[in-house]
């Protein structure tokens, strides 16, 4: 009997724990998510949302002829690992659904390809006819820049109660003109945070 105790509450705890999948297309399954001090998805969706709509809505990429935009330095400097193409990329493509403007992936070293295949010119095992022309590269004209930044704060609310902390995130982004080196739009998305556990340094 002894020995069946312990197994007993070891089946207890298998159950209790385990991993589910959250449907994305479900707003309902999403929004009982749990919440979390550090970055998630709706915080990437919710930005990125944000930050697209103001571009779009600002009307710089309507007075550029054909805008064709290469992603330059996007820095993370939170206290989280990871890559910022997890925000960037649901900006890029929802640019590119509105029509309004192309990524130069080439120029930003992200695909190589381009590269690449124009090095098989003269090379008699590849139809020269299939091989990229000269002068086909279309070379960007804005290039999109920016930086995540976090800000941790103590919160005290009573003596006696439990101290929290109030984590602030900014995702700051600006879009210059190459051919001037101007900037022609920017703006700033905070996120913030209030709870227990915050991700420090």
């Amino acid at each position: 009997m002894k020995k069946l105790i312990p197994l007993t509450l070891c089946a207890i705890l298998a159950a209790c724990g385990g991993t589910s999948v959250v449907d994305l297309n479900d707003h309902a399954e999403v929004a009982a998510m749990q919440q979390v001090m550090e970055l998630e998805y709706r915080d990437w969706t919710k930005t990125a949302e944000s930050m697209t709509k103001s571009m779009l809505d600002s009307g710089v990429l309507d007075k550029t002829t054909k805008p064709v935009i290469a992603v330059s330095n996007i820095v993370n400097d939170t206290t989280q690992r990871f890559d910022t193409d997890i925000l960037i990329k649901k900006i890029r493509t929802t640019l590119l659904k509105s029509g309004k403007a192309q990524i130069a992936t080439n120029f930003s070293g992200e695909d190589t390809t381009s590269d690449k295949v124009r090095t098989l010119r003269d090379n008699i095992e590849y139809a020269q006819t299939t091989i990229a022309n000269k002068g086909t590269l279309v070379a960007p004209n804005m290039s999109l820049s920016g930086k995540m930044l976090q800000r941790n704060l103590k919160l005290e609310s009573g003596w006696f109660s439990s101290v929290d902390t109030r984590v602030e995130y900014y995702l700051q982004l600006t879009l210059t003109d190459l051919n001037t080196g101007l900037s022609i739009w920017e703006d700033e998305q905070p996120i913030i945070k209030e709870g227990t556990h915050a991700p420090t340094w």
